[in-house]
């Protein structure tokens, strides 16, 4: 069966957006010109990781970019500014409390169905 991704967007900047696919639930999280298409545990880990730097160790350069993230892919890694790691940490918190009401919205009406 093909699955097809119906895409709601959680929350959107200028630098990027943050949607959720229910159907195959995965969280696309879109930054300047990267896209990460995450499942919710690695989600939740990369929210930690900018959060808390985890994996970042500091790489100074001449235009700007601060931190160097190493990813999975044998010598390829992210370079970010302090205000990129703010704006995603940003972006990533406010799409999780979103997704947090739609839980609890979703358990009221669940559980006022069951009751009725």
């Amino acid at each position: 069966m093909e699955h097809e991704h119906h895409l709601r967007s959680l929350t959107q900047q200028d630098n990027g957006y943050i949607g959720f696919c229910a159907g195959c639930g995965s969280y696309n999280v879109a930054y300047k010109n990267m896209l990460f298409v995450l499942a919710e545990p690695e989600y939740t880990y990369f929210r930690q990781a900018l959060t808390d730097h985890l994996g970042m160790r500091p790489f100074y350069t001449t235009h700007g970019k601060e931190w160097l993230l190493k990813t999975p892919m044998q010598n390829y890694y992210l370079m970010l500014t302090d205000d990129e790691i703010s704006e995603m940490g940003q972006m990533m918190d406010d799409a999780s409390l979103l997704m947090q009401v739609d839980d609890i919205l979703r358990s009221s009406t669940e559980s006022n169905r069951r009751g009725n």
